[in-house]
């Protein structure tokens, strides 16, 4: 599988991404790569029905699908796309004929998918700490630039390429070395209003 992040373009796929085992169980095939219901389900202490009716919902926006490898009960499951971004207005008009209503629809989606992604990025990281064991502190920053919007575009451009350097080992492009841990990293960007001098 590609590194090639879905795009998220209306309201009810948000929608469908906002519950937090859905999120899970995205966060578990992408890590570890298909997956039964059973699984999923040991994984993430909840029932194995659960986790079926779950993935058919994330199925039916084409998040997941079946990988035919399976026979009987024993059916994996995998992401379809590795990564999923969106933008702050949908790229296309989601009802056909109220452009401002999935407007809004769409923002307060969206707006509900980062709260829930952002709150449980936090508690993870307040319960995980900033390192274990022999990894030592890994840390957080904080930096404060004055750039231009072109710079600051230009600035999460380059991240993102260092990100993408180690992608390999999520897609299957590259082996796992028996050491390697999950590390999680959290890019946030946010730019002051414009203030009158």
């Amino acid at each position: 599988m590609s590194f090639d992040p879905r795009r998220v373009t209306t309201a009810s796929e948000l929608k469908a991404l906002s519950h937090p085992l859905r999120i899970d169980i995205i966060e578990q095939l992408g890590v570890r790569g298909p997956l039964t219901a059973s699984e999923l389900g040991e994984a993430l202490g909840e029932s194995p029905a659960n986790c079926s009716w779950h993935l058919r919902k994330l199925a039916e926006h084409a998040f997941v699908e079946e990988t035919h490898d399976g026979h009987g009960r024993r059916r994996p499951w995998r992401l379809v796309k590795l990564g999923l971004t969106w933008g702050s207005e949908p790229d296309n008009d989601e009802d056909g004929d109220d452009e401002p209503a999935a407007s809004v629809a769409f923002c307060t989606a969206a707006r509900a998918l980062e709260d829930a992604l952002l709150d449980r990025e936090v508690a993870r990281y307040r319960r995980n700490g900033s390192g274990t064991g022999h990894w030592g502190g890994l840390g957080m920053s904080e930096n404060v630039l004055l750039l231009t919007e072109r710079e600051a575009r230009a600035l999460q451009a380059d991240l993102q390429q260092v990100y993408m350097r180690h992608r390999g080992r999520l897609t299957g492009d590259e082996p796992r070395p028996d050491d390697a841990r999950t590390v999680r990293m959290l890019l946030l960007t946010s730019v002051d209003p414009a203030t009158e001098d």
